[in-house]
């Protein structure tokens, strides 16, 4: 036989050498984003340094927490207001409907009662006769004569000042920015505006007896309100002014008339209630619609987002009270008597039917622009009403609930 031949080597085959797992068209893709990547990461650095040097001092726990929470609001609130709620009785107590919820003050502290009839918080204050005045993120409270003030937010108290001088009158706006009036030596005035970072921007030196200040709800604008006194009568002024300028936008007077109160309405129109008129201001901040209370004056008045209703009584016992309401623009929507003595009154949270509520020594009335209107009786002694847009918050000294809810009609 035969000699048996030798197998021959088998030779392996490097595969993974010869087929390419990786294609450069995708390859030079991953680059670009990483190197993309990558320089986000450094813009961002950059940013945050810039941000935490410039605007350092503003980033408290306060303000991040406002944020988590304000998350609600770019969302939409609830669809449902705050409708029952009890609280301790304080002396000279003030309300306001704030994030469906309201605040209750006292000469003892500030209470934030949520939709729920929930406490928010609670601070211990010090005021004698507290005002709250509110915008939809914040609230100022602070007594008329007295040197403390405290702006407050959905969460907690955002700060507490002093002034060197007893505050006139005060107001908030939206963004937060918001302006003091306070007394100063020789019976002077000194109107402070404060810019949303809380920081002050201007001081406006009145001369004048100023009766009044708003600010407009973006912060933008201010108005403020002053008798003049000459040699044989007085007359109004109406000084307007841009945060940050110089020189002011308008400067309106008016002979023999003294202006009570000012105010912006939602939309940004300045109107400004006297002793015997209301005038609405337009473009330029010019008279633009002027309504006469037909000899009468004011003895009451309220301001909401659906307009302004003034109450006027036509005899001394103030058994007739006529009774004026105006929409956002200065169109009158509604003028009739109510044959009693009106207390109080609340203006329309929306347009509509309802031109606002007037409360007698009985009931509450809802006014209506068709002349339909409806009454209610109410029990406490009512402090404040409140249109909250589904009904008519009332406000006790004790408790605080709805009339004419929107359910119930």
């Amino acid at each position: 036989m035969g000699a048996k031949s030798e197998p021959e080597n088998k030779q392996k085959i490097n595969v993974s050498g010869r087929i390419r797992n990786d294609n450069p068209y995708y390859l030079k893709i991953a680059d670009r984003y990483r190197a993309a990547g990558f320089l986000l990461l450094v813009l961002f650095a950059v940013f945050a340094v810039i941000m935490l040097l410039k605007f350092g001092s503003n980033i408290t726990y306060d303000n991040l927490v406002y944020l988590a929470r304000d998350f609600k609001v770019a969302m939409g609130t609830s669809a449902e207001s705050v409708s029952s709620v009890s609280y301790t009785s304080q002396e000279n107590m003030a309300f306001a409907y704030f994030r469906d919820g309201v605040t209750v003050a006292g000469s003892s502290d500030v209470t934030l009662y949520g939709s729920s009839g929930e406490e928010v918080y609670s601070f211990s204050e010090n005021y004698g006769y507290p005002v709250l005045s509110s915008s939809d993120k914040y609230m100022l409270v602070y007594s008329p004569g007295g040197k403390n003030y405290s702006l407050y937010n959905s969460v907690t108290r955002v700060l507490s000042k002093e002034t060197a001088g007893e505050i006139i009158a005060a107001d908030v706006s939206d963004s937060g920015a918001y302006v003091t009036v306070v007394s100063a030596s020789s019976g002077k005035y000194d109107v402070e505006i404060f810019g949303d970072n809380l920081k002050r921007i201007m001081t406006v030196h009145k001369d004048k007896h100023v009766t009044d200040a708003a600010i407009s709800p973006d912060g933008e604008f201010i108005a403020i309100t002053s008798v003049v006194e000459g040699n044989i009568d007085f007359s109004s002024e109406v000084y307007v002014v841009r945060a940050g300028d110089v020189e002011p936008t308008a400067r309106i007077t008016s002979p023999s008339s003294v202006p009570y109160v000012a105010d912006f309405t939602k939309d940004g129109t300045l109107f400004v209630i006297f002793d015997d008129k209301i005038v609405f201001y337009g473009d330029g901040f010019e008279p633009a619609l002027s309504f006469d209370f037909e000899g009468l004056s004011p003895s009451c008045f309220g301001a909401a987002a659906g307009g302004v209703t003034v109450a006027c009584r036509q005899n001394t016992l103030g058994t007739r009270t006529k009774v004026f309401s105006f929409d956002t623009e200065g169109k009158i929507i509604y003028n009739d008597t109510v044959p009693a003595r009106v207390m109080e009154v609340a203006a329309p949270a929306e347009s509509g039917d309802c031109a606002g509520y007037v409360k007698t020594g009985g009931e509450i009335i809802m006014l209506s622009v068709s002349g339909d209107n409806k009454s209610e009786t109410y029990s406490g002694e009512v402090i404040r009403m409140i249109d909250t847009g589904s009904g008519l918050l009332v406000c006790t000294g004790s408790r605080a609930y709805k009339l004419f809810s929107a359910s119930e009609e």
